[in-house]
């Protein structure tokens, strides 16, 4: 069986590389995988809050079943399950109890593409991960809900057509006004560049109408690794928005690596995220990964959008070790 079918079914499937083949025979493989990774953030929260105390614990822990099975020659299917369990940081030391379901669906596979149904990524997501490549980015997606990841009753449809990743989504909303519906294209080029357009757009229950244009372009070849992503929209009636996120990776033979980005976003005319960031990282296997990140928020009182910052927000120094199995 081609172990390329689940990954190539969508772009938004969250396996890893290491995820261990627990069962395979007569058409049908099952494997699991996961993350337990400890997150420790001194001086300022991720949100620019200050932290009171020495340390925010923002430790967690994640667990994946995927699996697939050979119909016919031409048609497989598959399911992937993914949850997340955070720690407590509360000074009252209690544990956390709640498994938070990430992605839960199924579907179909064939010559002409993927089709799946369930909590899963929309279109979008595949342009707003170019650029997620440092340890704070990644919220190019946030906005609006037909361009986020990890959304309830979505239809996924992923084909790659030439060096074209093609995706499109669909949002079965349950509640009056709440579909949604998203397409983008990712074509990657022989030397390394990629290119990407996408649009996204649904309603909110207030009666407003909301929709995104996303683009990114990213450049890798040997260690290298760079990105830049840019999205405007309508976010109500009154308020637009518009995010740039710009990260650079770079891989040493020794397996150091260093990552820096910048990201900035505004919605009604207010700055809701402004940072520069700096990432040390060093492989120590292909399973065990630390890092020491720096942010410097530059978000100052008053700005955000409606919950508006009462201080200027607090830089934040992140200690990380990642375990991935």
């Amino acid at each position: 069986m081609k172990k390329t079918l689940i990954t190539l079914a969508l772009a938004s499937m969250a396996t890893t590389a290491t995820a261990a083949n627990v069962y395979s025979q007569n058409g049908s493989e099952l494997n699991i995988g996961g993350r337990a990774e400890f997150r420790g953030d001194f001086n300022g929260k991720e949100n620019g809050d200050k932290v009171d105390g020495t340390m925010q614990n923002k430790s967690r822990f994640r667990l994946n079943v995927g699996g697939s099975t050979e119909i016919n020659d031409n048609l497989t299917g598959y399911g992937f399950f993914e949850g997340e369990q955070t720690v407590n940081s509360s000074s009252d030391n209690e544990q956390e109890t709640n498994f938070k379901q990430r992605y839960m669906y199924a579907g179909l596979k064939g010559n002409w593409g993927a089709l799946s149904f369930g909590r899963q990524n929309t279109a979008g997501v595949q342009i707003s991960d170019m650029s997620d490549i440092a340890t704070f980015t990644g919220a190019q997606k946030s906005f609006i809900a037909s361009g986020d990841e990890q959304i309830n009753n979505t239809i996924a449809y992923g084909v790659q057509v030439g060096g074209a990743n093609v995706q499109a989504s669909y949002i079965l909303g349950e509640d009056d006004n709440s579909d949604g519906y998203g397409v983008s294209v990712l074509y990657s080029f022989p030397m390394g560049v990629g290119i990407a357009l996408g649009y996204s757009a649904n309603e909110v229950n207030d009666g407003d109408d909301q929709d995104q244009i996303i683009a990114g372009v990213n450049y890798t070849r040997g260690g290298l690794n760079t990105a830049l992503t840019y999205t405007n929209g309508s976010y109500n009636d009154e308020d637009d928005f518009n995010g740039t996120e710009f990260a650079v990776k770079y891989k040493f033979q020794n397996d150091f690596m260093l990552i820096g980005a910048y990201q900035n976003q505004e919605i009604g005319g207010d700055t809701t995220a402004d940072f520069f960031e700096v990432t040390a990282g060093y492989d120590f296997s292909d399973n065990i990964y630390g890092y020491l990140a720096y942010m410097n928020n530059r978000l100052d009182a008053g700005d955000g959008y409606q919950d508006i910052l009462k201080v200027d927000a607090e830089d934040t120094v992140r200690l990380g070790l990642r375990y991935t199995f």
